[in-house]
Formats: C-alpha cells, sequence, structure tokens
C-alpha cells in the first residue's frame, strides 16, 4: 500500500502483458499512431503489406519522434532526415550508426505486435533470449464489431468490477447462482464460471434478456493481464466480449484521477443465424451493461484491504503474481 495508491502492492498499475493499442477497423496502410506503455513510447503502423509493425518512438539518429515519419514499404521514413527505420527485436544500435543520409536504414527496438479479435496489441520490447508471451485469449474465430472509448477511470477498478458478484443484485439486478468455479487457461490467465438469473426492474435490457434466456444466464469470466474476456450463453445465444484496458497515466497518478482507454470487441459464432442482426444486438446488450458499470467506477479509489467478495480476491490474487514494468 503507499499513500497514493491503497491497491498497488496487491495490484501494479503497469503489469508486464499485452496491452491493446488500436482498433484494426480503419487503420489503413500508411497510418501512423503513437502512445506510450509504462512511461516508454511507441509508434504502431500499418505497413505496405498491410501487417502492423511497432517501435520505440524516437528516431536512433537524433531522437525525432516517428509519429511524424511516413510508412516506406515495411520500414518508417524519418521525417528529419530520411533515414529508413526498421523495427527488430533486438537491434545492435551500440554497434554505431551508419552513414546518415537519405534511404540509410537503422535499426531501431520494436516492439512485439500482434492482430486479434479487431484489435491490434503491443507487449514491451523483450529482452535477448524472451520470447513474448501468447496473445490473452485463444482466438475462437467469431464475427466482431469494436468500439474504444476513454473512461475516466482507474483500469484495475474496471477489472475488479468484472469479477465483483456482490455488486450484480444492486447494479445489474441479476442475482448469481451457486458458487463460482475457477480455473487457470492455456494463456496464464484466470477464469471463473458462473450463471445469474435476472431480476425483475432492470431496464430495457434487462427484459430483453430475460426474454432471450428464459431468466438465466451463463457466464465464463477470464482475465489476463490488463484484459478480460466475458463468454455468455443467453438461451441459444452464444456471444463473447473482449474489453481490453490501456493505462493513460504514470503509477504516481492517484487512481480517483486515472484514465484507461478502453477498447471492447463484441464477437458472435460464425455460424449464428442473422448473424449482422445478433451481431448488433449482442453488441448493444454488452454495451449496455458496461454504461452501469463505469457510472461506479468513474473516479473510483481501489481499496481492497475491505474486500469480501471471493472472486475479488482470486482477481487480486491473481494479478499480485503479475511482474510490474
Amino acid at each position: 500500500m503507499t499513500e497514493h495508491d491503497p491497491a498497488e502492492s496487491q495490484w501494479h498499475h503497469w503489469p508486464r502483458c499485452w496491452y491493446p493499442a488500436a482498433r484494426a477497423d480503419g487503420f489503413a496502410p500508411g497510418q501512423i499512431r503513437s502512445g506510450h506503455i509504462a512511461g516508454r513510447q511507441w509508434v504502431l503502423y500499418r505497413a505496405a503489406d498491410g501487417t502492423f509493425r511497432a517501435a520505440d518512438a524516437f528516431c536512433p539518429h537524433m531522437g525525432a519522434h516517428l509519429k511524424a515519419a511516413c510508412v516506406a514499404g515495411q520500414a518508417l521514413r524519418c521525417g528529419l532526415h530520411g533515414c529508413l527505420i526498421e523495427p527488430q527485436q533486438n537491434p545492435r544500435i551500440s554497434d554505431g550508426l551508419p552513414a546518415i543520409g537519405e534511404g540509410c536504414r537503422l535499426p531501431a527496438q520494436g516492439w512485439p505486435c500482434a492482430e486479434r479479435f479487431g484489435l491490434v496489441w503491443l507487449h514491451p520490447p523483450l529482452l535477448p533470449g524472451q520470447t513474448a508471451p501468447p496473445l490473452p485469449f485463444a482466438d475462437n474465430g467469431h464475427l466482431r464489431l469494436t468500439a474504444s472509448r476513454i473512461i475516466p477511470a482507474d483500469w484495475r477498478a474496471m477489472i475488479c468490477n468484472g469479477f465483483d458478484l456482490s455488486h450484480m443484485a444492486i447494479v445489474h439486478q441479476r442475482t448469481p447462482e451457486g458458487e463460482p468455479v475457477f480455473d487457470h487457461t492455456a494463456e496464464g490467465g484466470i477464469r471463473m464460471r458462473f450463471s445469474t438469473r435476472i431480476l425483475p426492474k432492470g431496464g430495457f435490457s434487462s427484459w430483453l434478456m430475460q426474454r432471450l434466456s428464459g431468466g438465466r444466464i451463463e457466464l465464463a469470466h477470464t482475465c489476463n493481464g490488463s484484459s478480460i474476456m466475458v463468454e455468455s450463453r443467453v438461451g441459444r445465444f452464444a456471444t463473447s466480449g473482449i474489453f481490453a484496458l490501456l493505462p493513460q497515466d504514470p503509477p504516481d497518478t492517484p487512481p480517483e484521477h486515472r484514465r484507461t482507454l478502453a477498447f471492447a470487441s463484441i464477437g458472435i459464432p460464425p455460424s449464428a443465424t442473422l448473424p449482422r442482426l445478433q451481431l448488433y444486438l449482442a453488441r448493444f446488450l454488452y454495451l449496455a451493461f458496461l454504461k452501469k458499470d463505469f457510472a461506479i467506477v468513474e473516479n473510483m479509489r481501489l481499496k481492497l484491504d475491505g474486500a469480501d467478495d471471493p472472486a475479488v480476491l482470486q482477481a487480486a490474487r491473481y494479478q499480485s503474481t503479475l511482474e510490474s514494468l
């Protein structure tokens, strides 16, 4: 525990894991995005062949920020001197730079980068001999719609809320049935399986869920790093939602003042009947659910010492095992 962050010792602000960086939809070849993870700045771009690549944000020559570069094939052309910057896992920059001039090639520290669930993911650079861990969740081949927005909340409170069964009746008019079952996934995350029964007076979204499910929903919530996957079965309808969170502030920011860039990727099986209709319906229901949660966790100062919900304690215990950046 620290004075400004009561939960830091149990749940790091920047765990070492895969982070969402962008939505793939609308990210055209030649575009460049930038951001930071744990204070280390990156640039992400779509190369000429359509693949995503990422690197440290500063040119190894004189430090020009590469958000002002342009994509040249698989490389970035620095806007300052025209050098071609090529991301590599372990570049040997210490060996010295070649003669600088337009078109010269310079290696830059690359970031592991992957596209899945309609999102682009980054992992912090690896040390020599290290390999990137598996992506957070296995690809289930679902058809997907994505969305993103900034939430004025600590991402840890958002994940914690996803495992907090005791808030379900108050916020979502649902009551858990029986005890949750926990296990670990092959990708290294923690999964909670449980079911809920829908209570009356939950608004239109609850009424619709009641009509679709007969009142009972089967769920699995999986947390891996700063992301959570929700798999649900509502009657004969199966859906999945990826909620991937990218912190926006340094760790010394008080939790109640932190912001999170939240990505959502809502999916349904490709074999679903009337897939486009089902996909938009699933998106509506997930976002209606999240809207209630976001209103609760905004400006929350997460404190775990008094937590007694067994699912919250399991999630916090898992997070405490992750290395901090």
